[in-house]
């Protein structure tokens, strides 16, 4: 009886042993969920107000009105997990202008006739992440449009860019050199900034910045055409000088997993290479100190 019981038990567990046939396994008791469909194309769009349009420290007006598509390709994946190694490509395009047409540069003898003014930027760049730091080699194009661009004697811009990014503890470190060859031109930069996290989604960014230019004009050409209209008694080629400095607080806030909101404030304090211009009987100095801010919306998708 024993023996039977125990030749009964051995054949159960071997027929529990023999493999199912295909199809007719049984489901796990803790499947694992499918990876989701990647469905992110990298491209962040984005929508901004500024309450003045301060470019390379020169305040060129109010109420700027912007928008903005930017994306990165990755050309090349990186030797480690982090990234390090890997070579991108990021591209952006911005459109801007002065809503009411409030610029700062229309003489004062005419101070109720303002300026247009709108501008076009294109630009892309070759990222190389080195892990210390990344360094990148770029491009950029500015369209200038409006009556400021036509009564001032713009020029537009072409630019050959070199910037390196670096991080010492919680300090981000940026710096580039920008070459207009259209105009001239040389503007180099170096700026500072640090993420402080209030909650899971609210964060302070305190960042400052500083500028120094050879032969800047910014864009503004030595055309005599100017005498009627803006810019008249500035010869803009023979500014060689620190040009700005410019600090300020963001405070970005993400409001979902794709979608940023970021009011900020700031303060722009020309130096030397501005604080020489010439007023020209602007209605509004566009050499002078201003505290100014704005918000901007960025959706990724």
């Amino acid at each position: 009886m024993k023996l039977n019981a125990l030749l009964k038990t051995l054949g159960f567990l071997a027929l529990a042993a023999t493999p199912v046939v295909a199809g007719t396994a049984p489901a796990p008791k803790n499947p694992i969920a499918p990876a989701p469909a990647n469905d992110d194309l990298g491209i962040n769009a984005s929508l901004g107000y500024d309450t003045n349009y301060v470019w390379r420290g020169l305040n060129f007006g109010q109420h700027w009105l912007s928008a903005g598509l930017d994306g990165s390709i990755l050309l090349a994946g990186g030797a480690s997990e982090d990234g390090a190694g890997s070579t991108s490509l990021n591209w952006d395009v911005k459109y801007g202008f002065l809503a009411g047409d409030q610029d700062h540069f229309m003489p004062g003898a005419n101070p109720n006739v303002d300026a247009s003014f709108q501008r076009l930027e294109l630009g892309a760049a070759f990222v190389h992440d080195f892990g210390a730091f990344s360094g990148s080699l770029g491009y950029r194009y500015f369209r200038n449009m409006g009556v400021l661009n036509t009564t001032g004697a713009m020029n537009d811009g072409q630019e050959v860019n070199l910037g390196l990014a670096t991080a010492l503890g919680p300090i981000d470190l940026t710096t580039s050199a920008n070459w207009d060859w259209v105009n001239d031109s040389w503007y180099f930069d170096l700026g500072a900034s640090t993420t402080i996290a209030v909650t899971d989604a609210i964060s302070v960014v305190p960042f400052a910045t500083i500028g120094y230019g050879h032969n800047m004009n910014w864009q503004f050409s030595d055309r005599s055409n100017r005498a009627n209209g803006v810019t008249a008694n500035w010869v803009p080629s023979t500014r060689t000088s620190f040009t700005a400095v410019t600090a300020g607080l963001k405070f970005p806030v993400r409001l979902n997993s794709r979608a940023t909101l970021t009011p900020y404030v700031a303060i722009n304090a020309p130096l030397s290479g501005i604080q020489g211009l010439p007023s020209n009987g602007t209605p509004d100095n566009y050499a002078g100190s201003v505290v100014y801010g704005g918000v901007s919306l960025t959706v990724r998708f």
